[in-house]
C-alpha cells in the first residue's frame, strides 16, 4: 500500500496562517470563494473557518458557484454589506467589480424590476438622463422607471466598470431583450452622494 507523504507541521501551520491572512483581507462588500483563498486546498479553508479562534469576516467566503454555505444569517450579513445577489446566490460578476453599495443596490433592484427600491436608490434632487431626456426628482424618476425604462423586457449584464474620482462610477452594461435590435451596449454613469445616486446618465 502506498503511504501518504508526511506533512511538515511547520509548513501546515504556515499554510493555515496564509489562509487566515487572506480571509482577513477580504474587504467589506466583497467575497472570495474557497478555491480563490487556497486553490490547492479549498476544503482546508472550510476547516480553518470552522475551527479558528481568530475573529474573521467568515461571511465573505462562499462557494465557487456563488451559493452561500451558511444560509440566511450569512446572506443577511452580505446584503448588509451591499454584496450583490442574484436570487439566493451571490452575483459573482458584480461582486468582483467592487461596485459602490449605491450602484449595487440600484442594479439589484433594477434586475428585479422593483419600482420602490429603484426609486429609493436616488437622492430627492437626483436626475436621470436617458434617450435624450432628463427626469428630475424622485417623482419624475419613478415615471421614467415605470415608463420608458421598463417599456421592454430585457436582461442586464454588467461587463465591467471603474470608479471615477471619489463620487462616480461608470458601469459598462449590455442589455438583451425584445426591443428593436435585441442588444444594446451602454454606459451607466453614476454620481453618488452619501451612498445614494444623485445623477445617472445612460448613453452608448
Amino acid at each position: 500500500m502506498k503511504r501518504k507523504p508526511k506533512v511538515d507541521p511547520s509548513q501546515h501551520q504556515k499554510r493555515i496562517a496564509g489562509i487566515v491572512a487572506r480571509i482577513r483581507q477580504i474587504p467589506k462588500g466583497s467575497v472570495r470563494t474557497y478555491g480563490e483563498i487556497d486553490p490547492e486546498a479549498p476544503r482546508l479553508v472550510g476547516r480553518v473557518l470552522a475551527t479558528t479562534q481568530e475573529k474573521l469576516p467568515w461571511q465573505r467566503v462562499i462557494r465557487a458557484d456563488g451559493s452561500i454555505p451558511k444560509g440566511q444569517r450569512q446572506r443577511a450579513l452580505l446584503l448588509g454589506e451591499g454584496v450583490p445577489m442574484r436570487g439566493e446566490r451571490i452575483d459573482l460578476v458584480l461582486a468582483r467589480l467592487h461596485l459602490p453599495a449605491g450602484v449595487a443596490a440600484y442594479l439589484r433592484a433594477a434586475d428585479a424590476r422593483d419600482t420602490d427600491p429603484v426609486v429609493a436608490c436616488f437622492t430627492d434632487d437626483a436626475h436621470v438622463e436617458d434617450e435624450g431626456r432628463t427626469w428630475r426628482g424622485r417623482d419624475e424618476i419613478r415615471r421614467w422607471w415605470e415608463g420608458p425604462a421598463t417599456k421592454y423586457r430585457y436582461t442586464v449584464k454588467v461587463r465591467g466598470g471603474q470608479r471615477v474620482a471619489n463620487d462616480g462610477y461608470v458601469a459598462r452594461v449590455r442589455l438583451t431583450g425584445n426591443f428593436p435590435g435585441g442588444t444594446a451596449d451602454l454606459r451607466y454613469r453614476f454620481t453618488l452622494r452619501n451612498g445614494l445616486i444623485s445623477a445617472l446618465t445612460i448613453a452608448p
